[in-house]
């Protein structure tokens, strides 16, 4: 049995899917917004390994380099990567971005853990990811109704 555990935060955004990709898309610049994934670099590319620095409430700092599974300009980012080596921890994250009817979006940052030490993991990890997703949310719904805002849309 494959011991498999899911968090999942969503926010809605007054700003364009285009607004959201734009600073979403630009993980060089992460560090200057992103209060969870402090540190990014790589090319979102099918394949492409990424460096990422995630920051945890505690300050925790975790290292990864997880391989993008797909990219799909003004929709989805969906990387996979794995603490220490693979089938011990794994985490497959997606941020998704789902245009709604009124031009809005509505915004999904998850990720699935698997693995053999995921139970332990999510004991010491399982809150304070959650409140870093959400965390990153807030911000990226700010900085995406602010350029919204200055283009006066």
């Amino acid at each position: 049995m494959i011991n498999m555990k899911r968090i999942c935060t969503t926010i809605s955004i007054k700003a364009s899917p285009e607004d959201v990709w734009e600073i979403l898309s630009n993980i060089k610049e992460y560090h200057t917004w992103n209060p969870f994934i402090t540190k990014a670099s790589g090319k979102l590319e099918v394949g492409e390994v990424l460096e990422v620095e995630f920051k945890t409430s505690n300050s925790l700092k975790i290292n990864l380099k997880p391989v993008i599974l797909n990219t799909e300009i003004n929709r989805e980012i969906r990387w996979k990567g794995q603490f220490w080596v693979k089938g011990l921890l794994d985490g497959e994250h997606l941020f998704r971005i789902e245009e709604m009817e009124d031009g809005s979006v509505h915004f999904i940052n998850c990720e699935k853990f698997t693995g053999l030490l995921m139970p332990l993991f999510m004991y010491l990890i399982e809150e304070d990811t959650e409140n870093g997703f959400k965390a990153m949310n807030e911000q990226l719904k700010a900085m995406a109704e602010k350029r919204k805002a200055k283009r006066g849309l």
